[in-house]
């Protein structure tokens, strides 16, 4: 009888657990065009791979003015991404104005909680909603 449990238990571990396959962090490497935001819309980010760390920096930006007031191609704009589980991560985005934030003693940067979508989108949310589910995204354009 024990044993019957046992079994059950064990088949119920490895069925839980066979849709945890880990992301690789490579997929972020390429250049993505800010969605879901009025004022960061249309901005293009590449994301590169330097030894371990990832980060990526303003290829492109858009016609907002402040956008074109406080920031610059080649900016960085993601300073951190790193893993959080085997398909999430955190991501780390400077804020427009930064210098003028970090003046007052302000936050001059917003981590999110990412996933993958799909292959060329990537959900942004803050702690407590699901990425999935966002608004703001990623869009891979190459």
């Amino acid at each position: 009888m024990n044993v019957k449990y046992l079994l059950l238990a064990l088949t119920l571990i490895c069925f839980s657990c066979s849709d945890t396959a880990t992301v690789s962090e490579d997929k972020f490497v390429g250049l993505w065009e800010l969605k879901g935001r009025s004022m960061f819309e249309g901005i293009q980010v590449r994301i590169d791979k330097q030894g371990e760390k990832l980060s990526g920096r303003i290829f492109k930006l858009n016609d907002n003015k402040f956008i074109k007031m406080f920031a610059d191609t080649n900016d960085v704009w993601v300073s951190e991404i790193r893993r959080s589980s085997n398909y999430q991560f955190r991501l780390v985005e400077k804020k427009i104005a930064r210098d003028l934030f970090s003046l007052y003693g302000l936050s001059t940067s917003q981590e999110f909680k990412v996933q993958f979508i799909d292959d060329n989108t990537i959900g942004l949310a803050t702690e407590s909603a699901d990425p999935l589910k966002s608004q703001i995204v990623y869009k891979r354009i190459q």
